[in-house]
């Protein structure tokens, strides 16, 4: 039962990514970063799998394959390589944009999913206003690391809560077929 609990944790954690919301007009952060920090490594950032977003080769920012539509509106955060921090700064969001975005770190094989949704900021009465539209709002960076506590504690207690019902099960099972129970039972069938 443990290893059943341990795997569907671990297959749920797999499969949360990250979401982050956007506004038309705006900016966002898609956060990346890595274990193994290492400036000089490769990364590539996908959108829905195959769209080049942006290349970052041996800590060198790399656009030439980049997609048109993403020139003049990715940018990096190059003093952040040498601490394993690979995020981009999206700008000017479209519609077009939502998806979900991969950033692949190539020395460690670790990817990141981040989905990015796309809103259209309104006012009360569900209009945009003039402000709204010429803002650019900046959403707040999870990090990776954050994210990891989050799914190691869901983890610990998903596995905590299977323990206690294993043990609670054992401790039925075992006053139900203990000897006291049996010896009862026999005396109450003699004297019926």
């Amino acid at each position: 039962y443990r290893f059943y609990f341990i795997c569907v944790s671990a297959v749920l954690i797999h499969k949360v990514s990250l979401q982050v919301p956007g506004f038309i007009g705006g900016s966002v952060v898609l956060p990346c970063s890595s274990t193994e920090p290492d400036q000089d490594t490769e990364v590539h950032w996908r959108q829905n799998g195959s769209k080049i977003v942006y290349d970052i080769i041996k800590g060198k920012n790399s656009v030439e394959q980049q997609e048109p539509r993403y020139k003049n509106r990715t940018e990096t955060f190059p003093e952040e390589y040498k601490r394993g921090n690979f995020s981009i700064k999206l700008n000017n969001l479209q519609h077009t944009d939502a998806g979900k975005y991969t950033c692949l770190i190539a020395h460690s094989s670790e990817h990141k999913t981040v989905e990015l949704i796309i809103n259209e900021p309104t006012t009360e009465n569900g209009t945009k206003s003039a402000d709204q539209e010429t803002q650019k709002p900046e959403t707040d960076v999870v990090t990776s690391s954050s994210l990891l506590w989050v799914y190691i504690i869901v983890a610990v207690l998903i596995m905590l809560i299977a323990g206690f019902v294993i043990g609670c099960r054992k401790k039925i099972q075992a006053a139900l077929f203990s000897p006291v129970l049996t010896e009862d039972r026999e005396q109450t069938e003699i004297n019926v």
